[in-house]
C-alpha cells in the first residue's frame, strides 16, 4: 500500500520494515562541463534550456538536506557530459552537507564533448572508460548493484542506450539480467532504480508527444520483457524510480508502480518514505488540523 502526495512525495507501508527509510530521488541534473571547449556555444544553449543548473544545485540540496532523508539517490544523467570537474564538484556539494548519496548511470554521464554536442552517436569504448572514471568519482561498485538500508533492499540497474528503428532506446544485457533475478529471490521489500523508464500503457500518449514520436523508453526486446515480467510479477518490488523523459508520472506496473521523477536541473526531486505505519494526512506537517 501507499499513499501519493501532491507535490509526488510517496509514502510506502510495508509491514516487515522495522523502522522509517526516507529517501529522495534526483535524476536529469544535466550538469554542464567545467571545460567548455571547443563547444562553449553548445554548452551555452543547453545551459539556457535548462536553467542554469549550477545555479539551481545547491538550493536543491539544501532542500533535500532539510528534508532529513537517510540518503539521495541521483538516477542518471547528473551530467550532461562526462567532465571529471563538474562529477567531483557534485560530489563535493553533497558531502558538504552531509549526504549520503548514491549513484546511477543516464544516458548522458558518459558522454564526452564531441559524442553530446556534435555526432550525438553510441561509442561503447567511450562509454566503459568514463564509466571506469565515474564509478572512482563518486564512490560507484560498478554500473548495476544493490545496497541494503535497514531491511529494504535498494537495486541500481543499468539501461544504456543504443540505436534502434526510429531512434533510440535503453536496452538491459544478459548478464545484467541474471544477476537482477537472483536478487529478486530476497524475500524483502525492494527499491529498484534505473534511468530509462519502460513503456506503459498510461505514459505512451505523453511521452510519444514528448518525444516527437520517437522512442523515449526501453526497447521492447526480450531482454526488456523479462525484466519487466521480473519486477512486475514481483511479491516484493515497492516500486521501480525511473527519469529520462524530463516529466513526472505515476504508472502501474503489474504488481508494482513506476515512479518518473522530474528534472533535478529545473529544481524537482521526489521524498520517499517507506514504513510499517498508516499514511499520515500530511507528508510535510505533523498531527492533524483543527
Amino acid at each position: 500500500m501507499m499513499r501519493l502526495y501532491t507535490k509526488g512525495e510517496l509514502h510506502i507501508i510495508d509491514e516487515r520494515v522495522d523502522h522509517s527509510v526516507t529517501f529522495a530521488h534526483v535524476t536529469d541534473l544535466h550538469l554542464p562541463p567545467q571545460d567548455r571547449d571547443p563547444h562553449q556555444h553548445a554548452i551555452d544553449w543547453w545551459e539556457q534550456d535548462f536553467e542554469y543548473p549550477w545555479e539551481r544545485l545547491p538550493q536543491l540540496l539544501d532542500e533535500i538536506q532539510a528534508a532529513n532523508v537517510d540518503f539521495v539517490v541521483f538516477g542518471g544523467d547528473q551530467l550532461d557530459c562526462y567532465d571529471a570537474a563538474a562529477a567531483n564538484r557534485l560530489a563535493t556539494l553533497c558531502r558538504e552537507r552531509e549526504l549520503r548519496s548514491i549513484f546511477g548511470f543516464g544516458n548522458h554521464d558518459f558522454e564526452n564533448l564531441h559524442i553530446r554536442y556534435v555526432t550525438h552517436e553510441f561509442d561503447a569504448d567511450v562509454r566503459d572508460k568514463n564509466i571506469a572514471h565515474l564509478c572512482d568519482h563518486w564512490n560507484m561498485p560498478g554500473r548495476y548493484y544493490s545496497f541494503e538500508h535497514g531491511n529494504v533492499s535498494f537495486i541500481m540497474l543499468d539501461t544504456p542506450y543504443k540505436p534502434v528503428e526510429g531512434g533510440w532506446g535503453g536496452y538491459f544485457d544478459d548478464q545484467q539480467l541474471d544477476w537482477l533475478a537472483d536478487e529478486l529471490q530476497r524475500d524483502v521489500p525492494t527499491i529498484v532504480f534505473h534511468h530509462v523508464p519502460f513503456d506503459v500503457p498510461t505514459n505512451r500518449d505523453r511521452l510519444g508527444l514528448l518525444w516527437n514520436g520517437g522512442r523515449g523508453w526501453i526497447v521492447e526486446d526480450e531482454n526488456a520483457k523479462r525484466a519487466r515480467q521480473l519486477l512486475a510479477e514481483s511479491k516484493n518490488v515497492l516500486g521501480t524510480f525511473v527519469g529520462h523523459s524530463h516529466i513526472r508520472s505515476e504508472d502501474p506496473l503489474g504488481n508494482t508502480w513506476q515512479f518518473m521523477t522530474g528534472t533535478g536541473c529545473h529544481g524537482n526531486w521526489r521524498y520517499v518514505r517507506i514504513v510499517a505505519e498508516p499514511s499520515p494526512k500530511s507528508i510535510r506537517v505533523g498531527g492533524v488540523p483543527g
